[in-house]
């Protein structure tokens, strides 16, 4: 008998409310649970306020559920201290998001070469790396260039590229071409999808557009804070 792999990605019974002054806490994720395999591509369909920016970040360890866990390769992160979460977050997880969050006073290719040094690269192989990966995506000729020189499409590819510097096992993308025209967004969508099967890569992506969901392997959406399957 062959055996089961692990999951790259698990949230059980998620559950987080928020505090509201003079009213009963906020509760916004209900028990949430949701199963992500190696190299599958989940999007994640809902209407705006529905949970999925806190469901994103419960699942890359920026913030503690009230209740319930999220396990990375088997492994419990609920009992993680701050510095193993912080250190788990880094080499486990790439996020993407809606606006590009690019240091703006740095180059693309250095901005992409900031997470191989925070975790340990020297300098010289850093950059060395970053430029293959802007010339992947056809930006080598960009790398010089600060993000107030990009294009909208051109920053968030170098966004994507910065999410994907330290090779993790998993793609958090919180409705990254949300800011983009229809046909930049429908281009960058497709670039990152690409990426990530070319990478073996596991994403959970949400997102407004239907038409960028259907490339995705499944769909789920958030229903009364819980993750049920869904058809886009």
């Amino acid at each position: 008998m062959s055996e089961i792999a692990t999951p790259v990605m698990q949230f059980e019974n998620i559950v987080r409310a928020y505090k509201t002054p003079d009213a009963p806490p906020l509760e916004v994720l209900r028990g949430a649970s949701l199963t992500i395999q190696r190299g599958e591509l989940v999007a994640m369909v809902a209407p705006s306020g529905a949970g999925k920016s806190t469901l994103l970040h419960v699942a890359g360890l920026l913030e503690r559920p009230d209740g319930g866990d999220v396990l990375i390769d088997g492994k419990s992160c609920g009992a993680m201290n701050d510095d193993k979460r912080t250190a788990t977050r880094r080499t486990a997880i790439g996020f993407v998001y809606q606006f590009h969050h690019l240091l703006p006073e740095f180059s693309a290719l250095e901005n992409v070469a900031m997470p191989k040094m925070i975790a340990g690269m020297g300098r010289a192989e850093a950059l060395r790396e970053a430029m293959d990966l802007l010339d992947s995506v056809g930006l080598k000729a960009r790398a010089s260039h600060r993000p107030a020189r990009l294009s909208g499409g051109e920053q968030q590819r170098v966004a994507i590229m910065r999410a994907l510097a330290n090779k993790p096992k998993f793609l958090l993308a919180d409705e990254p071409t949300g800011n983009l025209d229809i046909g930049t967004s429908g281009a960058v969508f497709e670039m990152m999808v690409g990426m990530v099967r070319d990478t073996g890569l596991s994403a959970l992506i949400a997102t407004h557009n239907p038409d960028l969901a259907r490339q995705m392997d499944r769909a789920v959406t958030l229903q009364d804070g819980k993750l049920v399957d869904t058809v886009v």
